[in-house]
């Protein structure tokens, strides 16, 4: 088992907590959008809770990653954080929600959601930054609540 330099271990807690924001950024426009076209009460209450979610991480997960950048030995360019971030998890909830088949809809986003929650535990695992990591459970399990709400009514809606 390799064991990690502090400025390899910076480095990726760096990079785990990029790829949180990314995530909670590009999930925030696309309830942020999901909501004005929502017209069941139930599915744009989840959509406004699943945005609101993803604004709170942002606003404490991107002060630690503005901390933790500057404090890197070899901080990165901002051009190589959004090269590396290229993938686009709501692509076809994006394309799902011109059509409005709403089982459809919610089916995508429920396997969607479980992969951003998959990767969010991953980089909450991997850290070792505390705070990050504390953060980043705080909003997990939030984004759990909001995400099992949402199961249910893909049961329901069948």
């Amino acid at each position: 088992m390799k064991s990690y330099t502090r400025d390899e271990q910076v480095e990726s807690d760096v990079w785990l907590l990029h790829e949180a924001i990314d995530l909670c950024q590009e999930g925030e426009q696309f309830y942020a959008q999901a909501i004005l076209g929502a017209d069941d009460y139930n599915i744009k209450r989840v959509f406004i809770h699943m945005a609101d979610i993803r604004k709170c991480m942002l606003t404490r997960l991107t002060p630690l990653f503005t901390l933790m950048r500057s404090s890197q030995a070899r901080p990165m360019d901002s051009k190589t954080f959004h090269q590396q971030s290229s993938y686009k998890h709501y692509a076809k909830a994006e394309h799902l929600i011109q059509d409005k088949p709403l089982p459809q809809l919610i089916a995508v986003l429920v396997e969607t959601e479980q992969q951003v929650l998959t990767q969010l535990k991953y980089a909450a695992k991997k850290t070792k930054n505390k705070r990050v990591a504390g953060q980043l459970a705080e909003g997990i399990a939030w984004l759990q609540m909001s995400f099992d709400t949402m199961k249910r009514l893909s049961v329901v809606g069948n």
